[in-house]
């Protein structure tokens, strides 16, 4: 078993939003390690783009455990 993170973002650009992206990262070793790369992740979104405020990143991020089929 392992972890996955799997990362939905979406940018709002002078009002016009942009089509949604999802990345997935793996592996990770354990839940402890995803939720901290997760926490990096939604630190990073929370930081304003420019100065303008033009633009407004919107995001989901969620730790999973993948199973062994």
């Amino acid at each position: 078993m392992e972890w996955v993170l799997l990362v939905s973002l979406q940018w709002i650009v002078f009002g016009s939003p942009t089509q949604p992206t999802m990345q997935v990262v793996q592996p990770f070793a354990s839940e402890e390690l995803c939720n901290k790369a997760a926490e990096t992740i939604r630190s990073e979104i929370n930081t304003p783009i420019g100065s303008g405020q033009r633009v407004q990143t919107l995001g989901r991020v969620v730790c999973l455990l993948r199973k062994d089929k």
